[in-house]
């Protein structure tokens, strides 16, 4: 199965999101300080990243460098606003969301790195 990062500063979220891609077989790590992540950003090969856009104040360049480290993650955008800068490389979701409509975002992006 796929390995999938979350970063949200709500813990909330991150257990939700990691207990319904975990009970589908995926491994997951989800972070809700920005700063244990950026001690373990090597340790962890996501297939594919959930970010929330205001988890950090340059949340966007966190984005890029998580992307340049690993160029073939899939990733998606979450925020309950719209992002002031572009960033059209990755699917945006509203929050609040419907954890059914994530969950079929995250597949459809995974769907050609999963074996049938």
């Amino acid at each position: 199965m796929s390995r999938i990062l979350v970063l949200d500063d709500n813990k909330g979220i991150c257990s939700l999101i990691e207990e319904i891609f975990t009970m589908d077989g995926h491994e997951v790590r989800s972070y809700s300080d920005i700063s244990l992540f950026d001690r373990e950003i090597e340790k962890f090969r996501p297939d594919i990243g959930l970010f929330d856009l205001h988890m950090a104040k340059d949340m966007l360049k966190i984005i890029k460098k998580v992307k340049s480290i690993y160029p073939n993650m899939k990733g998606i955008i979450m925020s309950a606003d719209e992002p002031q800068e572009p960033f059209t490389e990755f699917p945006f979701i509203s929050k609040p969301f419907d954890i059914i409509a994530l969950r079929n975002l995250v597949y459809e992006n995974l769907k050609q790195e999963m074996i049938v």
